[in-house]
This record gives structure tokens, sequence and C-alpha cells, in this order.
């Protein structure tokens, strides 16, 4: 059974927890998941859509409650 207690994580299985859960959403949407192989720009993958329109995304994540800024 997967491990729902995220205090049990430290902050870059969190971190990555979050980034695979994105990639994973974006691909439900039919988008097409490029991992970068190097993270030196803060872009964590890049996303292709239907129309061949190429978007740069970095994921943030937050434990509890806090300020979540959304840039689209």
């Amino acid at each position: 059974m997967p491990n729902k207690n995220w205090a049990l994580l430290n902050s870059l299985q969190l971190g990555r927890y979050a980034e695979y859960f994105a990639k994973m959403d974006f691909a439900s949407y039919g988008l097409e998941v490029f991992s970068s192989e190097v993270d030196d720009r803060g872009i964590d993958f890049v996303v292709k859509n239907k129309a061949g329109i190429f978007s740069e995304i970095q994921v943030k994540s937050l434990r509890g409650t806090g300020y979540v800024f959304a840039h689209l």
C-alpha cells in the first residue's frame, strides 16, 4: 500500500513526487511530456499540446497550507 503520510518524506522526495504527479496529470490530458536531462534553468519538464505548442513547466511542492501562486 502506498505511503500517504507526507511528513515521512524529506524535501527532495516530496519535490520529486510532486513533479511525477504533475507529469502524469499533463499526460492524462493528452499532452506529450518531455523530461529534461539537466535542470540548469529551473525547468522541470516541457509539455507539447496537440497544436504543437511547447510550454516549460516548473513544479513546486508545499506541505500544509500557505500562499500558492500559479503562473500560466
